[in-house]
């Protein structure tokens, strides 16, 4: 069975400290289960689960309730949060968790102000299969492989020092040589069969030491249609990539991107620009135009996220 788990990207940020990589089976088992389910309840029996994470020998009950309810208490404290100029919001994804030890069963509902997490897809999705998942056997291999799909059409990716260590959470104790050993190299071995061409680069800084500052991850990028929001729609708006090059020359002009900002240009092409394109069909090239120029004078700290809700919210008037 080739299951296929969708999230928001918003899922990536948040770190899976010291969760096994059964665990992790477990708890993406139940993402690409509960997708499009809303607020609701939702019930599933372990045998399913089982199915799911491809643990066979793992038929024991017990097991499987003790797993269970690792899993539980791990996602009582998997928290995401939101932080803009103006306020600082911390969520818990599920409402509750139901582990039957007696029937083996498993009862989960999302909670309503994490809801948008699961069930609200537009073009900010991670998209991968179940299978390529749980077959990798590295927690830190598990990590990175829902990370880079991120980037999977970019082919790029690169994590500040900081940033690596807080994502993988790799432990403070670890040297370079230890990463290397215990994280860079399974990394590379595993994902290497999902990413053609996995190269990681270390950059370094030109002074005293030479001490790393980045981990770059680069592989041949996959080729895929823009996410539309509306692409099942009975008169679906097909997104034209002519405009790209003006949407582009319009934020540089507006002092929101700059020429070298190749990553953040490309996150515009996959999660804003099929929304220009809409609003352009919609209304007018220059409406797109002034659009960027009023949201560009406000404040935010996140362009992509900010821009995109911003769009969304101004297309609706156009519809």
């Amino acid at each position: 069975m080739n299951e296929v788990v969708k999230y928001h990207n918003d899922l990536n940020t948040v770190v899976m400290r010291n969760w096994t990589p059964l665990e992790m089976n477990i708890f993406f088992s139940i993402i690409s289960k509960m997708r499009d389910k809303g607020t609701q309840e939702v019930t599933f029996s372990v045998d399913e689960l089982r199915v799911l994470t491809e643990k066979k020998e793992n038929r024991q009950p017990k097991r499987w309730n003790e797993a269970m309810i690792d899993v539980s208490k791990k996602i009582s404290q998997l928290n995401y949060y939101y932080e803009d100029n103006d306020h600082y919001i911390l969520m818990m994804l599920f409402s509750m968790f139901d582990v039957n030890k007696r029937e083996q069963t498993l009862t989960i509902k999302v909670s309503e102000h994490f809801e948008y997490i699961l069930n609200r897809l537009n073009v900010s999705f991670t998209t991968y299969e179940l299978r390529e998942f749980t077959n990798l056997k590295s927690s830190y291999s598990k990590t990175m492989y829902r990370l880079l799909k991120q980037w999977r059409t970019i082919g790029k990716k690169r994590f500040s020092v900081e940033e690596f260590r807080m994502l993988l959470d790799v432990p403070k104790s670890y040297s370079k040589g230890t990463i290397d050993k215990q994280i860079l190299k399974p990394i590379k071995e595993e994902l290497s069969a999902y990413f053609n061409n996995l190269k990681i680069k270390k950059i370094q800084e030109n002074t005293r030491g030479n001490p790393i500052t980045h981990y770059e991850f680069t592989w041949q990028p996959e080729h895929t249609e823009p996410w539309l929001e509306n692409k099942y729609d009975e008169q679906p708006q097909e997104y034209a990539p002519k405009y790209e090059n003006k949407f582009t020359e319009w934020l540089i002009n507006y002092g929101v991107l700059s020429a070298n900002d190749h990553e953040l240009i490309e996150q515009f092409k996959l999660e804003v620009y099929p929304l220009y394109q809409q609003l352009a069909d919609r209304a007018t090239l220059e409406t797109v135009e002034k659009h960027i120029l009023y949201v560009a004078k406000q404040r935010y700290k996140h362009p992509v996220g900010y821009f995109k809700k911003a769009a969304k919210d101004y297309l609706k008037r156009f519809i």
